[in-house]
């Protein structure tokens, strides 16, 4: 299987990230507002990953990423955080149940005024 080819995206701000595979940035430009973009200059942002995955990804100067300190770390340009509703961010998750079952209608009373008669 070939190796997936790698695109460079860009924010509306003009942060730069590098994703792999027509699919991925398929996925930043339809659905997130990227457009495809050039090789990142000195002076642009990018979005960097780290091997390992519990640290994230970080935005720094391109020229600041190309340091021993970040790549020697194990930091190459990647693609950023998938972005977060800030709106609903904060809504607790639920789980889909199925519907339980719902108790037959009691049968309605008959209205009736005054005292009974017998």
């Amino acid at each position: 299987m070939a190796d997936k080819q790698s695109y460079w995206i860009a924010d509306a701000d003009g942060t730069r990230a590098l994703v792999e595979g027509l699919d991925e940035r398929d996925r930043w430009q339809r659905v997130h507002g990227w457009s495809e973009a050039t090789a990142p200059d000195r002076h642009d942002f990018v979005w960097m990953r780290n091997e390992n995955p519990d640290l994230g990804a970080a935005r720094m100067a391109w020229e600041a990423a190309q340091l021993d300190a970040w790549t020697g770390r194990g930091w190459t340009p990647g693609a950023p955080p998938n972005p977060v509703n800030a709106a609903t961010a904060h809504w607790p998750v639920i789980e889909e149940t199925a519907p339980a079952e719902t108790p037959a209608p009691k049968p309605a009373k008959s209205a009736t005024s005054g005292d009974k008669k017998e």
